[in-house]
């Protein structure tokens, strides 16, 4: 084991040693940093030749962290990690329809929609402001017929589009998306939608404040709101500065139940005036238009410390506190040197010491920092599509991913609409899904790699035939088996290990059954396929 002493500036805040009792952290070895790294990354484990390659020159880790930057499954890393504060993804259609499209595909267009432009961000390494000035959305074909927008011509995927309805254009905060999941109308007055924006892009709920109000306070409430939220000042600690911000959205705000279809009216951006009589502003400060918001928003620090704490806790699995300053901060640099490129934040923190720890004898960081990560519905049915060629659809789509199943939930994902956070700690449910999903896998390969008149190569039985038996080949058998492994894990067995023997005897009780050779692989496959290693790095 290689084990570093640390106590970098990093971890000062919980490094201070004791007389002769230096806290020690022990780091990750170079084939599991390589591996935690990848599947953060790019939601995959990596090739057996890559683990190969840092094991013999862990110096290379930061080429590993160059490389996978540029991989093509990174931005939908990105748009995971920020869907955790968006919660867009509900495959809720909101009542849009198109003869030429189901209510799915509307569904999951419309959840896409703001997370297109943070991986458009991300993959042109435009400044992270762009997500509230960007003068365009992002549509694909379904996005542009519903909402009619001005779509390139012969396009097939997501490009940037723009609205023909007269709204000005300012990144997320003119989406239609957005204000589709975050709706409001009568005496709400936009301030559900002012919270959702805060609370996406400023890490602030307004909800979460502590207020405490009299007898004579909640009367007031009962009587006239608008009068209690104007003159209470427990009421304004929050109103003052929340209210001026929902006035910016008039523009979208339906006044009954047979508008909510609609998209927007630009003749009702003054309607502040009628309901709670606030100006638009942003924090004290006039604005005019949606635009000037987003101008004003975009040059505020809050919305970099928002996006800082967004990232690290989407790629570190926990909650960022003030006991994690002195690393947010190096971060927060990070990413404020490199003009708010979310590329180089992401660089900076799987590059820190901090993210390569396994584990410490200092309790205070072990209670801060997880030793080992838990992977999202994504990056289970990546990895296992990866691994053996094969994924769980329902009618065509993803059941490990898509919400409409409810797998999502049960493997601790989000919904984004009931269950809005993510389970961190292996749950009865993963644990019972991974089982189904490694035998539905290891049958769908034993069934693939064992037909005599395959013609593709084997996925993972590539060193047995149909006709080996562990008593007839118990070196290829052996061979095989230690490979599967090894496929998996990322790690190789020991020499002594004593998986090969048990899963050989295994085999011979399957086949024992019907004699059927690819019902006794499918058995240990699915075996295999059920270590932890596929649901934990």
């Amino acid at each position: 084991m290689n084990r570093t002493i640390l106590c970098s500036s990093v971890l000062l805040l919980s490094c201070a040693p004791e007389a002769n009792d230096e806290p020690e952290i022990i780091h990750l070895e170079a084939r599991e940093q390589l591996i935690r790294l990848s599947v953060d990354l790019r939601g995959i484990h990596p090739t057996e030749t890559e683990l190969k390659a840092i094991e013999t020159h862990p110096e290379l880790y930061d080429d590993f962290v160059d490389r996978y930057l540029e991989d093509y499954r990174l931005p939908e890393r990105v748009r995971q990690i920020f869907n955790r504060k968006f919660l867009t993804r509900t495959n809720d259609n909101y009542g849009f329809s198109h003869p030429d499209y189901s209510d799915g595909e509307i569904g999951r267009s419309i959840g896409e929609e703001p997370l297109r432009l943070i991986s458009y961000i991300f993959e042109n390494d435009l400044p992270y402001s762009e997500i509230v000035t960007a003068d365009y959305t992002m549509a694909n074909p379904v996005l542009a017929k519903i909402w009619n927008l001005d779509y390139p011509e012969g396009e097939s995927d997501w490009r940037p589009a723009r609205y023909q309805d007269s709204r000005p254009h300012a990144g997320i905060l003119s989406m239609s998306s957005v204000w589709s999941r975050y709706p409001s109308m009568g005496g709400n007055a936009n301030r559900h939608r002012a919270n959702a924006l805060s609370k996406m892009l400023l890490c602030n709920d307004y909800l979460s404040r502590p207020v405490v109000l009299s007898r004579a306070a909640v009367d007031q409430l009962t009587i006239d709101p608008e009068d209690a939220i104007n003159t209470n000042s427990s009421c304004q600690s929050c109103h003052s500065s929340l209210d001026p911000l929902a006035a910016h959205f008039y523009g979208f705000f339906p006044v009954n139940e047979e508008e909510m279809m609609e998209l927007y009216w630009p003749e009702r951006e003054e309607n502040w005036r009628m309901y709670a009589e606030k100006e638009p502003a942003y924090f004290g400060t006039m604005t005019g238009n949606i635009t000037e918001l987003g101008q004003l928003m975009g040059e505020d620090t809050r919305i970099v410390d928002c996006a800082v704490k967004t990232v690290m806790e989407g790629l570190q699995q926990r909650e960022i506190t003030d006991w994690d300053w002195t690393e947010y901060h190096t971060h927060r640099d990070a990413f404020i040197g490199a003009d708010l490129s979310l590329r180089y934040l992401i660089r900076s923190i799987v590059t820190s010491d901090t993210y390569k720890i396994a584990t410490s004898n200092n309790k205070e960081i072990m209670d801060h920092i997880p030793s080992v990560k838990v992977v999202n519905p994504y990056q289970l049915s990546a990895i296992m599509a990866d691994i053996t060629g094969f994924q769980w659809n329902f009618g065509g789509i993803d059941a490990l991913t898509n919400n409409g199943t409810g797998i999502p939930v049960l493997l601790g994902g989000i919904d984004s609409t009931n269950v809005s956070e993510r389970n961190y700690l292996p749950s009865v449910g993963l644990v019972f899904t991974q089982e189904r999903l490694a035998q539905a896998a290891g049958w769908d390969v034993a069934v693939h790699d064992l037909d005599p008149n395959r013609t593709a190569d084997a996925r993972m039985l590539k060193f047995v035939s149909p006709q080996d038996t562990p008593d007839s080949n118990p070196e290829a058998f052996d061979y095989q088996i230690r490979e599967l492994f090894l496929r998996v894990r990322g790690i190789p067995l020991a020499d002594d290990a004593t998986e090969p023997q048990e899963l050989m005897k295994l085999w011979k009780q399957l086949h024992s059954v019907e004699a059927s050779p690819t019902k006794a692989w499918a058995g240990v496959l699915s075996a295999v396929l059920r270590d932890p290693a596929i649901i934990t790095y």
